[in-house]
Protein backbone atom coordinates (compact mmCIF):
# COMPACT_ATOMS: atom_id res chain seq x y z
CA UNK A 1 0.00 0.00 0.00
CA UNK A 2 1.36 3.54 -1.23
CA UNK A 3 0.46 6.09 1.55
CA UNK A 4 1.59 8.95 -0.50
CA UNK A 5 -0.13 11.62 -1.99
CA UNK A 6 0.11 11.49 -5.72
CA UNK A 7 1.60 14.84 -7.16
CA UNK A 8 -0.64 17.43 -7.97
CA UNK A 9 2.60 18.69 -10.35
CA UNK A 10 5.52 16.90 -11.63
CA UNK A 11 8.28 18.88 -14.05
CA UNK A 12 11.34 17.05 -15.56
CA UNK A 13 14.55 19.04 -15.10
CA UNK A 14 18.50 18.32 -15.46
CA UNK A 15 18.06 15.61 -18.46
CA UNK A 16 21.03 14.21 -19.40
CA UNK A 17 23.15 14.49 -23.09
CA UNK A 18 21.94 10.55 -23.45
CA UNK A 19 18.38 11.00 -22.42
CA UNK A 20 18.12 8.13 -19.98
CA UNK A 21 18.16 9.94 -16.79
CA UNK A 22 16.48 13.16 -15.20
CA UNK A 23 15.75 15.02 -12.32
CA UNK A 24 11.92 14.59 -11.51
CA UNK A 25 10.34 17.44 -9.32
CA UNK A 26 6.86 16.30 -7.49
CA UNK A 27 4.80 19.64 -5.97
CA UNK A 28 2.02 19.13 -3.85
CA UNK A 29 0.51 21.77 -5.59
CA UNK A 30 0.97 23.30 -8.90
CA UNK A 31 3.13 26.58 -9.16
CA UNK A 32 2.63 30.17 -10.25
CA UNK A 33 5.60 29.85 -12.20
CA UNK A 34 6.75 26.47 -13.46
CA UNK A 35 10.00 28.17 -14.24
CA UNK A 36 10.72 29.25 -11.02
CA UNK A 37 9.39 26.49 -7.88
CA UNK A 38 9.00 27.87 -4.97
CA UNK A 39 10.44 25.21 -2.40
CA UNK A 40 7.38 25.55 -0.05
CA UNK A 41 5.44 23.43 -3.08
CA UNK A 42 8.09 20.81 -3.76
CA UNK A 43 6.90 17.63 -1.54
CA UNK A 44 10.06 15.19 -3.45
CA UNK A 45 13.24 15.77 -5.76
CA UNK A 46 14.37 12.69 -7.21
CA UNK A 47 16.66 11.44 -9.60
CA UNK A 48 15.18 8.85 -12.18
CA UNK A 49 15.64 6.68 -15.27
CA UNK A 50 13.57 7.90 -18.52
CA UNK A 51 11.34 7.34 -19.88
CA UNK A 52 9.71 4.83 -16.76
CA UNK A 53 10.29 7.65 -13.93
CA UNK A 54 12.08 4.45 -12.12
CA UNK A 55 13.84 5.90 -8.81
CA UNK A 56 17.50 6.21 -8.58
CA UNK A 57 17.88 8.20 -5.61
CA UNK A 58 16.36 11.16 -3.99
CA UNK A 59 18.07 14.62 -4.61
CA UNK A 60 16.30 16.62 -1.88
CA UNK A 61 18.06 19.45 -0.11
CA UNK A 62 17.50 20.08 3.67
CA UNK A 63 15.43 23.52 2.75
CA UNK A 64 13.11 21.44 0.08
CA UNK A 65 14.52 22.99 -2.74
CA UNK A 66 16.17 21.24 -6.13
CA UNK A 67 20.02 20.10 -6.53
CA UNK A 68 21.04 21.55 -9.81
CA UNK A 69 22.64 18.54 -11.54
CA UNK A 70 25.70 19.50 -13.80
CA UNK A 71 25.98 16.66 -15.99
CA UNK A 72 29.28 15.35 -18.59
CA UNK A 73 29.28 15.17 -22.00
CA UNK A 74 28.93 11.36 -21.68
CA UNK A 75 26.32 11.37 -19.10
CA UNK A 76 28.39 8.42 -17.11
CA UNK A 77 29.13 11.26 -14.37
CA UNK A 78 26.91 13.68 -12.32
CA UNK A 79 27.64 16.42 -9.62
CA UNK A 80 25.15 18.70 -7.68
CA UNK A 81 25.53 20.85 -4.40
CA UNK A 82 23.52 19.83 -1.81
CA UNK A 83 22.92 22.54 1.35
CA UNK A 84 23.53 20.29 4.53
CA UNK A 85 23.01 22.68 6.64
CA UNK A 86 22.43 27.33 6.16
CA UNK A 87 26.08 27.55 6.31
CA UNK A 88 27.50 24.56 4.28
CA UNK A 89 27.19 23.38 0.57
CA UNK A 90 28.68 20.17 -0.15
CA UNK A 91 29.51 18.86 -3.71
CA UNK A 92 28.43 14.97 -4.29
CA UNK A 93 29.48 13.51 -7.35
CA UNK A 94 27.76 10.05 -8.92
CA UNK A 95 29.11 7.62 -11.27
CA UNK A 96 27.40 5.36 -13.44
CA UNK A 97 27.66 1.63 -13.96
CA UNK A 98 25.18 -0.06 -16.36
CA UNK A 99 22.00 1.37 -15.18
CA UNK A 100 22.71 2.99 -11.73
CA UNK A 101 24.90 5.24 -10.01
CA UNK A 102 27.54 5.06 -7.33
CA UNK A 103 28.76 8.16 -5.19
CA UNK A 104 31.78 8.64 -5.04
CA UNK A 105 34.26 9.66 -2.00
CA UNK A 106 34.63 13.81 -2.33
CA UNK A 107 35.27 14.34 1.50
CA UNK A 108 38.45 16.24 0.11
CA UNK A 109 36.56 18.22 -3.01
CA UNK A 110 37.12 22.04 -1.30
CA UNK A 111 40.45 24.35 -1.25
CA UNK A 112 42.41 24.67 1.61
CA UNK A 113 41.89 28.59 3.02
CA UNK A 114 43.56 30.55 5.64
CA UNK A 115 41.41 31.90 8.10
CA UNK A 116 38.46 31.28 10.34
CA UNK A 117 35.69 29.99 8.12
CA UNK A 118 32.30 31.02 9.00
CA UNK A 119 30.42 29.74 5.85
CA UNK A 120 31.31 27.67 3.16
CA UNK A 121 29.87 27.03 -0.34
CA UNK A 122 31.31 24.75 -2.76
CA UNK A 123 29.35 23.92 -5.96
CA UNK A 124 30.36 22.53 -9.54
CA UNK A 125 30.65 24.50 -12.25
CA UNK A 126 30.89 21.95 -15.45
CA UNK A 127 32.53 18.71 -16.46
CA UNK A 128 35.58 19.47 -18.32
CA UNK A 129 35.97 16.40 -19.59
CA UNK A 130 34.78 12.80 -18.34
CA UNK A 131 36.19 12.33 -14.87
CA UNK A 132 37.75 16.10 -14.47
CA UNK A 133 35.36 18.66 -12.59
CA UNK A 134 35.60 22.14 -12.60
CA UNK A 135 34.12 23.46 -9.20
CA UNK A 136 33.75 27.00 -7.41
CA UNK A 137 34.10 27.78 -3.64
CA UNK A 138 33.31 30.63 -2.05
CA UNK A 139 34.48 31.05 1.61
CA UNK A 140 33.49 33.62 4.01
CA UNK A 141 35.16 34.31 6.97
CA UNK A 142 33.75 34.92 10.57
CA UNK A 143 34.66 38.85 11.60
CA UNK A 144 33.33 39.60 8.02
CA UNK A 145 35.31 42.92 6.71
CA UNK A 146 34.29 41.57 3.02
CA UNK A 147 37.17 39.83 2.80
CA UNK A 148 35.14 36.77 1.59
CA UNK A 149 37.34 34.10 -0.87
CA UNK A 150 36.47 32.85 -4.46
CA UNK A 151 38.53 30.14 -5.68
CA UNK A 152 37.78 27.91 -9.22
CA UNK A 153 39.50 24.49 -8.96
CA UNK A 154 39.96 21.30 -10.85
CA UNK A 155 39.53 18.35 -9.80
CA UNK A 156 40.15 14.84 -11.79
CA UNK A 157 38.84 11.35 -10.64
CA UNK A 158 42.17 8.63 -9.68
CA UNK A 159 40.58 5.31 -10.69
CA UNK A 160 43.58 3.79 -8.21
CA UNK A 161 42.29 5.95 -5.38
CA UNK A 162 38.44 5.87 -5.87
CA UNK A 163 39.48 9.72 -5.36
CA UNK A 164 39.28 13.38 -6.81
CA UNK A 165 42.69 14.72 -6.55
CA UNK A 166 42.77 18.67 -7.20
CA UNK A 167 44.89 19.20 -10.16
CA UNK A 168 44.70 23.27 -10.41
CA UNK A 169 42.92 26.05 -8.66
CA UNK A 170 42.84 30.10 -8.65
CA UNK A 171 41.64 32.73 -6.95
CA UNK A 172 38.85 34.79 -8.20
CA UNK A 173 39.42 38.13 -8.01
CA UNK A 174 36.55 39.73 -5.99
CA UNK A 175 33.53 41.32 -7.60
CA UNK A 176 33.72 44.63 -5.73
Amino acid sequence: IDAQEPSKFEKILDISPDQKFAVLISCSSEPEDPNHIDSSLISAVKFVSLPSKRIVMDLQNYDGSAAHVIWSPDSNWLAFSSSSGPRVTDTYVYHRSGDDFGEVKTENLQVDVKGDVRNQYVTPLRWVKPAVLLLEQLSIFRGGDGKDATYQFTARFDEKTGKFQIISKKKVPSKE
